[in-house]
C-alpha cells in the first residue's frame, strides 16, 4: 500500500473542467435528430462516457476507504435516486406516461448504469488488493478487449454502419473499464506528471483525428471494419491528454474566476442527471430554428438535470434519520 499511502485528498480542478466538458458531449450525441441534414455533428459520445468513467476512477481512489458495504451504499445513494427523480418527470411528462416499460428501462435498466454499478466492485477489489498495480490491470484490459474483439465482436454485421461506438453491447463495458483504470492511475499519479500546454495539446489533437478517421473509414469500407478496435487506444489518449491540457493558465484562471467557477461546478455536477434526462427534451420540432435549437434543448436538458437532482435528494433525505434540509435539496451545487 506504499503508493496509496502517498495520495493527496486536495481537489483537482481539472476533474471539474472534464465533467463540465462531458455534459456537453454526452447531450450532443444524443442529438442527431436535431440535427436536419447534419446528424454527423451528433458524436462526442464515446468520449463523454469516457471522460465520466475517468473522473470516476480518478476521485474515487483518493476517497475515503470504507469497506465494502459502506463504499457500495454511497454508490447506490449517488447514482439511483437520480433514477428514482428521472422516472417521476418522465411519468410526468404526457409524451411518456402511457410507456411504463420505457420509462423504467431508461431510468434505471441502461447499459452504462449497470455498467458503472459493476465498475465500482471492481475498484473497490483493486483499491483493497492491487493499488500498486493499476498501471498493469490497464495494459491487461487493453489486451483483453483486442482478443475479445477479434474472437466474438460481430463487427462483420453491425459495426460498418454503425460504427464501435454505436450500438450497444456487452464488449464495450471492457474498454470503458480501462478508461477508469486510466483516471484511477492519473489519480493516484498525478504530482508527478509533467505538463505542456503546446506539446499536449498536439498529441490531443493527433488521438483525435485518428480516432475520428479510422471510424470512417471502417464505416465507409466494411472490410476495414475490424480496425475500429485501434481507436481504444487513441479514445485514452484523448482523455489523458485532455486532462494535462487542463492544466493550462487558460482553464485555471477561468475555473478560479467567480463566474467560470460557478458555471463549472454547476453543470459539471449535473452530468449524470444529464445522461439520465437527456430522451425527454431532444426532439426535433424544433428543427426549424437550426442552429439555436441546439442550445435551446441543452438549455432544457440542463434545466430537467437540475430538477431530476433535486428530486433525487428529497427521495434521499426521506428515507434518511435527519429532517429534511430544503437549502441541500435546491442547493444549484
Amino acid at each position: 500500500m506504499k503508493l496509496f499511502n502517498q495520495m493527496k485528498s486536495e481537489r483537482d480542478y481539472k476533474i471539474d473542467i472534464i465533467k463540465f466538458m462531458a455534459v456537453f458531449l454526452i447531450i450532443n450525441s444524443h442529438s442527431d435528430i436535431a440535427y436536419p441534414k447534419y446528424s454527423y455533428l451528433a458524436t462526442g459520445g464515446a468520449i463523454g462516457d469516457s471522460l465520466f468513467l475517468f473522473c470516476s476512477g480518478y476521485t474515487l481512489l483518493l476517497g475515503k476507504m470504507r469497506d465494502f458495504g459502506n463504499y457500495y451504499k454511497r454508490r447506490i445513494n449517488r447514482i439511483y435516486p437520480s433514477s428514482v427523480g428521472c422516472l417521476f418527470i418522465m411519468m410526468v411528462l404526457p409524451w411518456f406516461s402511457n410507456d411504463l416499460n420505457f420509462i423504467f428501462r431508461v431510468s434505471f435498466a441502461r447499459d452504462f448504469l449497470n455498467a458503472i454499478m459493476v465498475y465500482y466492485i471492481l475498484l473497490w477489489l483493486i483499491r483493497k488488493f492491487l493499488v500498486n498495480y493499476i498501471s498493469i490491470l490497464f495494459y491487461i484490459v487493453a489486451a483483453v478487449s483486442v482478443v475479445v474483439y477479434i474472437l466474438f465482436f460481430p463487427y462483420k454485421y453491425e459495426t460498418g454502419n454503425k460504427g464501435l461506438y454505436g450500438i450497444t453491447t456487452f464488449f464495450r463495458w471492457i474498454p470503458y473499464f480501462g478508461i477508469m483504470l486510466l483516471g484511477a492511475y492519473v489519480g493516484v499519479n498525478r504530482n508527478k506528471f509533467i505538463y505542456s500546454t503546446k506539446r499536449d495539446s498536439c498529441k490531443f489533437v493527433f488521438c483525435l483525428l485518428l480516432f475520428y478517421g479510422i471510424q470512417l473509414l471502417g464505416k465507409t469500407y466494411r472490410e476495414l471494419a475490424p480496425l475500429q478496435i485501434v481507436t481504444v487506444f487513441f479514445l485514452a489518449g484523448i482523455v489523458f491528454y485532455f486532462y494535462k491540457i487542463c492544466n493550462a493558465t487558460f482553464f485555471r484562471r477561468f475555473y478560479e474566476s467567480k463566474q467560470g467557477n460557478a458555471v463549472i461546478m454547476v453543470i459539471g455536477g449535473l452530468c449524470l442527471e444529464s445522461y439520465l434526462v437527456q430522451y425527454c427534451i431532444i426532439t426535433d420540432k424544433l428543427n426549424y430554428l437550426f442552429p439555436l435549437n441546439i442550445p435551446i434543448i441543452i438549455a432544457g436538458v440542463l434545466f430537467l438535470a437540475y430538477i431530476c437532482r433535486c428530486m433525487a435528494r428529497l427521495f434521499s433525505q426521506t428515507f434518511g434519520k435527519d429532517d429534511y434540509n430544503w437549502k441541500e435539496i435546491v442547493s444549484l451545487r
